[in-house]
C-alpha cells in the first residue's frame, strides 16, 4: 500500500481480514457509499493476513497498514490466533485491531479485548458504528478520510 495524504494528514491504510465475499462487498460498498477514501486492502484468511503484515515488516519495519478489521472465524488461521500474533510482535502490536464478527459468544468479546483488540463490533456493522469505534480510540493518530459528498 502506498501512503496517501489529505490536507497534510496521512490517511489510514486499512486491512480487512474477511473470508465471506458478501461481507467484503458490503464493507467496500459501505465505504464507497459513506465516501470513505481510505485505502482498503483485503485478504480472505488469517494466514494471508499474517503473511501480508510480516512481509511488509521484514522490509522496513512498516506493517503496511494502520488498522486491521478482523473477523474471528477464518480459514487456515483463525482471527483469534491472528490477534494473538499481532499482539505478540513488537512491530505489529501498535496497530489498532477492530474485531468484526457474527459471534454472539461472550467469551469471544472478553478474549478479544484481553488479546489487544481496541473494539469489538458484531455484524452486520454499519459504517457509522465503525467510524464511532475508530473515533473513540484514545490513541488514534491516523486520519479516516471522509471525502466531500
Amino acid at each position: 500500500m502506498t501512503e496517501t495524504h489529505l490536507g497534510g494528514m496521512r490517511i489510514a491504510r486499512i486491512l480487512l481480514v474477511e473470508d465471506d465475499p458478501d461481507d467484503v462487498e458490503i464493507t467496500q460498498r459501505a465505504f464507497d457509499r459513506a465516501k470513505i477514501g481510505n485505502q482498503l486492502a483485503v485478504v480472505n484468511d488469517g494466514q494471508a493476513a499474517l503473511d501480508f503484515l510480516y512481509k511488509h515488516c521484514s522490509d522496513h519495519d512498516d506493517p503496511g497498514v494502520d488498522m486491521v478489521l478482523l473477523d474471528l472465524e477464518l480459514p487456515k488461521v483463525d482471527g483469534r490466533t491472528v490477534l494473538r500474533e499481532i499482539w505478540a510482535d513488537r512491530r505489529l502490536r501498535h496497530i489498532p485491531v477492530i474485531i468484526l464478527t457474527a459471534s454472539e459468544r461472550e467469551d469471544d468479546l472478553i478474549q478479544s479485548y484481553k488479546g489487544g483488540a481496541v473494539a469489538f463490533l458484531r455484524k452486520p456493522v454499519s459504517v457509522e458504528r465503525l467510524l464511532t469505534a475508530v473515533g473513540d480510540l484514545p490513541d488514534y493518530r491516523l486520519y479516516v478520510a471522509r471525502l466531500s459528498k
